[in-house]
């Protein structure tokens, strides 16, 4: 007869593991680039010294303008025109930086980055909560070859075998950490990035957007590929429902939601209810494990 760890130290290793998972997203979605800087920045440093000079004698002539200006009478305050609201110009509107290759160098870069964050994040889960993977060849969408990070574990209820027939202690909520750590990962990566950079779209930062880019298109292309009946065996939200025994259909609705408003985020950086709105769903993906 095995010996099942307590609910409540099994819950507390499996916190322990999500949070070596955050600090592994933190590092990935958070890196130092040089060439990321923002518009405001560089066309302050851009500005000439002596550009407030011409605003500085205007003020002081101002200043200095009621002493010898002839008080107003009230006759002529009626009859002043005031000023001409058509020749006052507009404020210049900020526009997206343009295209460069290095700049498509950087987003290809950031496109690569959050790839490997994807998988290493599988890796790290498994090997956290003391399994050892394994990899098959596996086509993406019918067609695209590539690999899987495959844990091999099986489950009977809440009883977990590993491929050497060990117990595995962390159960059905630790399948469905490992299965699904690649996507939470990209979820909070897309989190970090959309909060430290929220107006995003105007900013200089190619290798954050080839992230971003990346981590909602891969979730959205999972989604569609586990709907259309394409998403191979391996897939992570066919594992997700298979191996983690979540709903199939709340979650992928979930993720592809998630997806979806951190692109309305990417447009609209002011909207604050879609940032609350997406915080609760990221954590309530993660929460599933704990409602097992």
């Amino acid at each position: 007869m095995r010996n099942h760890p307590p609910a409540g130290s099994r819950g507390a290793r499996l916190c322990g593991v999500l949070a070596a998972l955050a600090g592994l997203t933190f590092v990935l979605a958070a890196p130092t680039v040089a060439d990321e800087t923002q518009p405001a920045e560089s066309a302050r440093a851009e500005a000439p010294p002596d550009a407030a000079a011409p605003d500085t004698a205007e003020a002081a002539a101002d200043a200095t303008a009621p002493e010898s200006r002839p008080a107003e009478t009230p006759a002529d305050a009626a009859t002043s025109p005031g000023p001409d609201l058509h020749t006052i110009p507009a404020p210049p509107q900020p526009l997206p930086p343009v295209f460069t290759w290095r700049g498509a160098a950087w987003f290809a870069g950031g496109a690569v980055t959050a790839l490997a964050a994807h998988e290493s994040c599988h890796l790290v889960a498994n090997l956290a909560l003391g399994n050892r993977p394994g990899f098959e060849p596996v086509t993406f969408m019918g067609f695209i070859p590539y690999f899987a990070i495959v844990p091999s574990i099986h489950c009977e209820g809440g009883d977990c075998t590993k491929r050497n027939g060990e117990h595995f202690w962390a159960g059905r909520p630790g399948l469905y950490t490992i299965v699904s750590a690649g996507i939470q990962c990209q979820q909070y990566e897309d989190e970090i990035i959309l909060s430290q950079r929220p107006g995003l779209r105007m900013d200089s930062a190619p290798f954050r957007k080839g992230m971003l880019t990346f981590n909602t298109l891969l979730s959205i292309g999972y989604v569609i590929a586990n709907w259309t009946g394409v998403e191979p065996t391996d897939g992570d939200i066919r594992g997700i429902h298979r191996d983690g025994g979540a709903p199939r259909f709340l979650v992928s609705s979930m993720i592809i939601g998630i997806a979806a408003v951190d692109i309305a985020r990417y447009y609209y950086p002011h909207a604050r209810w879609l940032t609350w709105l997406n915080r609760v769903a990221k954590l309530s993906v993660t929460g599933i494990a704990f409602a097992m």
